[in-house]
């Protein structure tokens, strides 16, 4: 019969062998799991990399729009205040014309009306003369707040575009 030292030698032998066993393919199982994700890792780094890479160019894009909108609108609103110069000038050229032709014809009526020339201290009645100095003096006014009012009026509307122009495409400012 076997001597039970030799058993239990050979019993314990064989139990550290088929944990020595274990051990390992459990280290490999574990090996093959960090692997696995190891590489799913990386592949999430290299997404997450991809998807930075698309939002900084997006980013650059809708600076891009931006920038062209904006200098669109300050193009538009430089050609509208030259527009809105020019006929401020064309207003005070035909303003300049009409007050002469009004000069003329006060000077016309003056001089059918008072044939002598008036006397020292004597005051004259020019209704007309006075009229027309008025309505000069108005017409005058008008026109430096008519250039003011055109003025005012295109830089509004450029700064109103060009606050849309930075709205995100597709979205206006009005919509709620």
């Amino acid at each position: 019969m076997p001597d039970v030292r030799v058993v239990a030698a050979a019993a314990l032998v064989l139990a550290g062998l088929s944990f020595a066993a274990g051990w390992m393919a459990n280290g490999w199982r574990k090996d093959a799991e960090l692997a696995e994700l190891t590489a799913a890792r990386a592949q999430e780094r290299i997404s997450q990399a991809y998807a930075q890479v698309k939002a900084v160019d997006a980013a650059r894009l809708e600076e891009q729009r931006r920038t062209a909108a904006q200098m669109e609108i300050a193009n538009v609103a430089t050609k509208e205040a030259e527009s809105a110069r020019g006929d401020a000038v064309a207003a005070g050229i035909a303003a300049e014309q009409l007050r002469r032709r009004v000069a003329e014809l006060v000077a016309a009526s003056r001089a059918a009306g008072n044939p002598g020339p008036a006397g020292a201290g004597q005051a004259t009645d020019d209704p007309i003369g006075m009229l027309a100095h008025v309505l000069s003096r108005a017409d005058q006014r008008a026109g430096i707040l008519a250039e003011y009012a055109d003025a005012a009026r295109i830089a509004g509307q450029a700064c109103e575009r060009a606050y849309d122009a930075l709205m995100p495409s597709g979205q206006r400012v009005d919509e709620k």
